[in-house]
């Protein structure tokens, strides 16, 4: 909602460009009272129609061209600095806008030709075509966020709310006033001005992402905003259906219906299923994602559910929505069902479609729907492993008579997950700094303290991961588990040389994309653990603890 909200606003701020303000209440404004007081509608929707479709011809290019999405974030902090600097220094664009304003009047010219709504169509279709050299750096900066998004349906939503924004002032000319029109040809006088203001804008924008200050400042603005979705009414229920005890009838309560799946690129051990097709069964919906450990705790016992229960009526189907960009890969998801033996179906969500239809924010998360097909208990996270199956067996017309079981004991685990992103880049050693470019790093002297780690060797950091570019490379790491994993990748297989408190352990080898464990003890201590690489290539994504 908020994206939308700023793409609105954006299209609004965007009228502000040289050669099209001082040329609108010309072109609209006389559109109004000559055949038909709709014509302005039709100018408006001829222009939303031909400048989104191509916007999400632009996204839908950059989605299936196999563009590495950190890439694509990197190119697109660079032009978002570059339309910036245009906008305060504007004279090469100015050249540009000096040929447009012959365009505008000539589009002007050709919906003339017809008078009706039609005609006006026309000339919206052809403001949409010219829109984009004319508009300039404002709407390059909105088109590379846009095509940054890596899911289309996404892009073509923004873009609409961008044209529509954009569209808002051209209505407001063409049916305002002659005090209307004369103002916005006395605001057109300032619109340099303006531009370097948005320009300025836009350059602070780009090094916000760059630090990734702009997620920061997107979950702290929602944070404002109150949700009516599913997951916030399960939460602000505070999840009351949990019984007292674990042999207690679990009370259920109705959430609503359960969003469909939606975005689903691939289906495994299935066909493609949906909610309606289901009714009459209890659905277990598990969002997972397979290199994620809480995933991986939870996923025995929601195999056990399946093959007790199957025959009784109950269904579940695992929504894989990756976390990293190598879970995207089908035959990666396919290895991984086999290695947890899963037999239920799993429904690929790589674009997040299910994943925001259910307003999702938890790996894993545990949604039950009824025979109705309405949501009527939900669970995140790890633990009461018998609440869930109690509430199934209600569901399925038998006793609750699940075992206590809330899992492995994890209250000794004092280390959080420790990510190598700059996206969520927060325990690296405060002598060290990212850096987007290949960069040589050395072992700060001394212990590190509880809960970072350190690099050694020339590395590259990503939004989503640290790379070996040139060996040899050491990560040394103090935590305060009894286990430790590394989800890690690497084109060639790696051997990593691992020490747990200078005790040489297990070499272990690098070859597919998913997590490794690399500690697995009884101790639930300080420990400080290095990994040693002599090789580049290696591609760190993050520590997690158990």
């Amino acid at each position: 909602m908020l994206q939308v909200l700023f793409a609105i606003l954006a299209g609004i701020l965007t009228i502000g460009a040289p050669c099209i303000l001082p040329l609108l209440p010309i072109l609209l404004g006389t559109s109004v009272g000559q055949t038909s007081r709709s014509r302005p509608l039709f100018i408006v929707a001829g222009f939303i129609l031909v400048f989104s479709a191509l916007g999400v011809s632009l996204s839908f290019l950059t989605e299936h061209a196999g563009v590495n999405p950190n890439t694509l974030r990197f190119v697109a902090i660079i032009l978002l600095a570059i339309f910036g600097a245009l906008l305060v220094w504007p004279k090469p664009f100015e050249l540009l806008t000096a040929h447009i304003n012959g365009l505008l009047s000539r589009a002007s010219q050709l919906g003339g030709a017809r008078r009706d709504n039609w005609g006006g169509f026309i000339l919206g279709m052809t403001l949409g075509v010219i829109w984009t050299p004319c508009a300039g750096p404002v709407l390059g900066a909105i088109l590379t966020l846009i095509a940054a998004q890596n899911n289309l349906g996404r892009a073509a939503m923004l873009l609409t709310a961008y044209a529509v924004g954009a569209a808002i002032p051209m209505l407001v000319i063409a049916y305002g006033s002659q005090y209307v029109t004369t103002r916005v040809r006395a605001i057109a006088r300032y619109s340099t001005i303006l531009q370097q203001i948005f320009g300025v804008l836009i350059i602070l924008l780009a090094v916000a992402m760059y630090f990734n200050y702009d997620v920061a400042i997107q979950n702290k603005l929602a944070s404002y905003f109150p949700a009516t979705n599913l997951e916030t009414r399960l939460t602000q229920s505070g999840q009351e259906n949990k019984p007292t005890s674990p042999m207690e009838k679990v009370e259920l309560k109705n959430y609503g219906p359960a969003p469909e799946f939606s975005g689903i690129s691939h289906w495994l051990n299935s066909a493609p299923l949906t909610m309606q097709a289901l009714r009459g069964k209890v659905v277990l919906v598990d969002f997972w994602t397979y290199s994620c450990i809480n995933c991986i705790r939870t996923l025995p016992y929601v195999t056990k559910w399946y093959d007790t229960y199957k025959n009784q009526g109950l269904v579940v189907v695992g929504v894989h929505t990756p976390e990293f960009a190598f879970e995207k890969d089908s035959n990666n998801v396919a290895d991984a069902i086999k290695r947890f033996n899963i037999h239920y179906p799993v429904a690929q969500d790589n674009d997040y479609g299910t994943w925001q239809a259910y307003n999702n924010q938890y790996w894993p998360a545990e949604y039950l729907v009824d025979q109705k097909g309405n949501v009527v208990y939900a669970h995140f996270g790890e633990g009461e492993y018998d609440h869930t199956e109690n509430a199934i067996r209600e569901l399925l017309g038998m006793n609750a008579d699940a075992k206590p079981d809330n899992g492995q004991d994890l209250s000794g685990v004092q280390s959080p997950e420790m990510y190598f992103g700059t996206d969520r880049l927060q325990n690296l050693a405060p002598a060290q700094t990212p850096s987007a470019a290949p960069n040589d790093y050395q072992l700060p002297a001394g212990e590190l303290k509880l809960n970072t780690f350190a690099l050694a060797g020339r590395w590259q950091f990503t939004p989503n991961n640290a790379v070996l570019i040139g060996g040899p490379g050491t990560i040394k790491l103090k935590f305060h588990s009894a286990k430790a994993h590394f989800v890690a990748a690497s084109a060639k297989p790696v051997q990593l040389q691992i020490t747990v408190d200078g005790k040489a352990r297990p070499p272990v080898t690098v070859s597919e994309s998913q997590l490794y464990t690399l500690l697995d003890s009884d101790s639930y201590a300080d420990h400080t653990l290095e990994i040693t690489v002599n090789q580049p290539g290696l591609e760190a994504f993050t520590f997690t603890f158990g």
